[in-house]
């Protein structure tokens, strides 16, 4: 077994954890995912381009392409992130929703209001997933330098994050 896979079997660890009372957020080193399967939906942000509140919404919404009457304000938002479910064009939904933001030490780092704000509603995306049977998760990817920073800043809005790159090693 390779590294990558066990990187993949760590990160749906997590995956598992996280659809049911275990943390949503999670920390890696690694700036890329693997392939988690078909049942997964995964999208990818770059921190650098989530610097501020509006270039956050800007973000979010391109990649799991919100609709067009998107109110760039917090209750849109939230109301957005939860459907991310809906089914596609094949009419499949997804077992898990997973936001991949990589260069995390980025990520609303002009906007601490709009951290702790975003930060908090990981837990009620989480949960609101978890209530129909499915997995909600953001991992945060950064360097070796930035990972303690990244973990403290979620620490400090109160939000438990897991270690990616040593879950479930002895």
């Amino acid at each position: 077994m390779t590294s990558h896979d066990d990187f993949g079997s760590r990160l749906r660890r997590f995956l598992d954890g996280a659809g049911n009372d275990g943390p949503a957020v999670g920390l890696t080193l690694s700036p890329e995912l693997p392939d988690l399967g078909p049942g997964v939906r995964l999208r990818t942000i770059s921190g650098t381009a989530a610097t501020t509140t509006g270039a956050m919404y800007t973000a979010f919404a391109r990649v799991w392409d919100f609709p067009d009457h998107f109110g760039r304000n917090r209750d849109a938002f939230d109301d957005c992130m939860r459907d991310l479910d809906a089914p596609d064009a094949d009419g499949r939904t997804p077992a898990s929703i997973v936001t991949h933001v990589t260069q995390a030490h980025r990520l609303l780092d002009e906007d601490d209001a709009t951290f702790t704000w975003f930060a908090d509603s990981i837990g009620f995306y989480r949960d609101h997933y978890r209530d129909l049977g499915r997995t909600f998760a953001l991992v945060l990817s950064t360097s070796s330098s930035r990972a303690s920073a990244v973990r403290t800043r979620w620490d400090g809005a109160g939000v438990p994050v897991a270690d990616l790159d040593s879950i479930g090693e002895c």
